[in-house]
């Protein structure tokens, strides 16, 4: 019994490790292991690759590129865990705590302030300056992302600690047929016709004009109102958004007012105005919103505007209960016609980069922080990035071609950021998040 006891123990022990990263080695060759999480969906594989209802994205696209990378780097092996922890931290944190996460972990990239100076994650930046050898001609890494977008993955050190996949698509699901019997024709590209058309559907009787599952369009509304000031608050690390230290020194300076004027009246005051911004289209939302199921009751044809992600709009996109016309467009821009204190609007189509990879202290333990780094290299080479992430049909890879398969779904959104991307290099647009406080300053401002 003893001898049994000793090696069910043994065995739970070697279970363990391996699940959670802690593997060292298979005979001479280094093991790997990767959370396959994503913001889009999970990059696991799945348990078939046959087309159904109860498989509607058959997709093993990881797995294949892993085998491609190990004939290249037979030194090591990568082990795909068979589920993610989807960035959930009660299982994480005592995961990087005791050492023993996965060598590449999924995680969403705004909790590295939280973790500075606890030894977790592999910083990224010597990586990023160095060529990728997957990409012909490449000589610095980091070219492959657009520069001031993956500025706004800056820690408030100065540091990258992840690596992303892909750029996450944000808009607006529109169903036409409410949007047409409300009288509506061109779908709306700035707030006041936006508002127009919200309230000529909420007049329709028994439909419902607006709702949504996360309120991706107040994150928008906020830049677009308070990106002038970018010049004056992001000077600490210039890098296209205020950051946590950049908002509180921009406070004590005066330059950004939470509160009231020195008169005591709420106007003028530029986050009041913000805040009756978003009112302004919550006046549209469903009575019952808290309860309201915005996704059902869309696909049910009873609702005219859904806001939506990637994810979102995938899963919808097939649904066979949709038996009206839809089409999807990007969040309207707030200009100076619309309110006199808009400022530069935001990117449209795209709330930045996602998909936030982190290479951990159980890396670093096994000496695999490097060949970890040249896989992450080998995966965001828009060679095998376009078929990671087009395969996926959620998604915008990081650099696609002609050949890249884009869902249809996606067409206008990614029409939309690529046009805004270029006037963003004029600095006619700031990107997503790039003045966001209540998700900077976290639990403590409130």
């Amino acid at each position: 019994m003893k001898k049994i006891s000793m090696s069910i123990l043994s065995l739970m022990i070697m279970i363990t490790l391996a699940a959670c990263g802690g593997s060292t080695s298979s005979g001479d060759v280094k093991v790997i292991t990767v959370d396959a999480g994503g913001d889009i969906g999970n990059f696991n594989t799945t348990p078939s690759m046959t087309e159904s209802s109860a498989n509607p994205f058959p997709y093993n696209t990881l797995e294949v590129l892993a085998e491609e990378w190990m004939d290249l780097n037979p030194d090591y092996e990568i082990v795909i865990n068979s589920t993610s922890n989807n960035g959930d931290r009660q299982v994480l944190v005592p995961q990087l705590n005791n050492r023993r996460a996965p060598d590449i972990l999924f995680q969403n990239g705004t909790v590295i302030n939280s973790d500075l100076g606890k030894g977790y994650y592999v910083k990224m930046n010597d990586y990023l300056e160095s060529p990728n050898p997957y990409i012909e001609g490449n000589e610095r890494w980091a070219d492959i992302y657009v520069e001031d977008e993956l500025a706004t993955t800056m820690a408030s050190d100065g540091g990258y600690y992840y690596t992303s996949l892909e750029r996450i698509p944000v808009g607006i699901m529109v169903n036409l047929d409410i949007y047409n019997d409300a009288g509506l024709d061109d779908l709306p590209l700035n707030y006041t016709d936006f508002l127009h058309a919200l309230e000529a559907m909420y007049n329709l009787e028994d439909k419902e004009a607006y709702a949504t599952t996360y309120t991706w369009y107040d994150i928008v509304l906020e830049a677009n109102m308070f990106s002038n000031l970018l010049p004056e608050v992001d000077v600490l690390r210039p890098n296209g958004m205020a950051d946590t230290e950049e908002l509180v020194r921009a406070y004590e300076l005066g330059l950004w007012e939470p509160g009231l004027n020195t008169d005591g009246d709420l106007e003028g005051n530029l986050l009041y105005e913000y805040i009756k911004l978003t009112k302004a289209k919550t006046d549209f939302y469903p009575n019952n919103w808290q309860s309201f199921d915005a996704q059902t009751q869309f696909i049910n044809g009873n609702l005219g505007m859904i806001e939506v992600t990637g994810a979102e709009l995938r899963r919808m996109s097939i649904n066979p209960n949709i038996d009206f016309e839809w089409e999807v467009m990007p969040f309207p821009d707030v200009t100076t016609d619309d309110h006199p204190d808009a400022g530069t609007p935001v990117v449209r189509g795209s709330a930045g980069l996602a998909t936030s990879w982190f290479i951990t202290n159980s890396a670093m333990d096994k000496g695999v922080e490097d060949a970890a780094a040249d896989f992450l290299m080998f995966i965001t080479a828009p060679q095998n990035n376009n078929r990671l992430i087009g395969d996926l049909k959620g998604g915008m890879p990081l650099n696609p071609d002609e050949d890249t398969e884009i869902a249809s779904y996606l067409e206008t959104l990614v029409e939309y950021y690529s046009a805004d991307i270029e006037a963003a290099r004029d600095g006619e647009r700031v990107f997503w998040g790039a003045f966001t406080h209540w998700e900077n300053l976290g639990y403590s401002y409130y």
